[in-house]
């Protein structure tokens, strides 16, 4: 008994393999049946539409094209402005500072050293007055007043900050340039190099104070 319902059992299960086999095919069959008919499950207008979306239009091609070469045109008309625009002049700031240092670079041109100035006022006739002397001690040498040459610039700076306050820089500057005097330190008296500035009273009273 236990043998035929074992004999039973397994030729039902190789018949249920055998019908689930054939089943499967079936449906496999016509799986691909209906997908050949309907399209796997799209109609043929759907496959057009999906046909045109996945084509690239040649019209957004050539727009594509056309803002291309719009930009490498506006950078090319970009770099041709940058390389042919005049260059820009220099502006107040950017001109040469007059300061100290070109003070002493200008005593040294004229005369070879870099002597001492001083300002010195006098008074004549009941008025006074203002010179800026160009006194014949250089810088290194024993008389020299100040001990360093930074010494000596900050000096001159404040000599510079007062021309330019009074605006007597070109003042100064063209009798330097037109004057044949020297100073001399072996002579008695000293010889200096006076340069008068061109002050009002007012002005001068400011300088020399109370």
């Amino acid at each position: 008994l236990n043998a035929g319902f074992t004999s039973t059992h397994g030729f039902l299960m190789k018949s249920q393999c055998t019908v689930s086999l054939q089943s499967s095919l079936a449906i496999d069959f016509m799986g691909g049946f209906l997908d050949d008919l309907f399209g796997n499950g799209q109609s043929q207008s759907e496959k057009e539409i999906s046909k045109k979306l996945s084509t690239p239009s040649p019209v957004t091609d050539k727009v594509d094209e056309q803002e291309d070469d719009s930009l490498s045109l506006a950078a090319f008309q970009q770099e041709v402005n940058k390389r042919t625009a005049p260059p820009q002049q220099e502006s107040d700031d950017e001109e040469e500072v007059f300061d100290g240092y070109v003070m002493r670079d200008i005593i040294v041109e004229k005369w070879g050293h870099a002597f001492d100035l001083e300002f010195q006022p006098v008074e004549a006739l009941g008025f006074k007055q203002i010179y800026l002397n160009v006194m014949p001690f250089r810088l290194g040498s024993k008389r020299f007043r100040h001990e360093t040459e930074l010494d000596y610039l900050c000096h001159l700076q404040a000599i510079v900050d007062i021309l330019l306050k009074y605006n007597q820089v070109g003042n100064v500057l063209y009798q330097i340039d037109a004057t044949d005097k020297k100073p001399r330190a072996g002579t008695s008296p000293l010889v200096a190099v006076p340069l008068k500035l061109d002050l009002t009273p007012e002005q001068v009273d400011k300088i020399l104070g109370p």
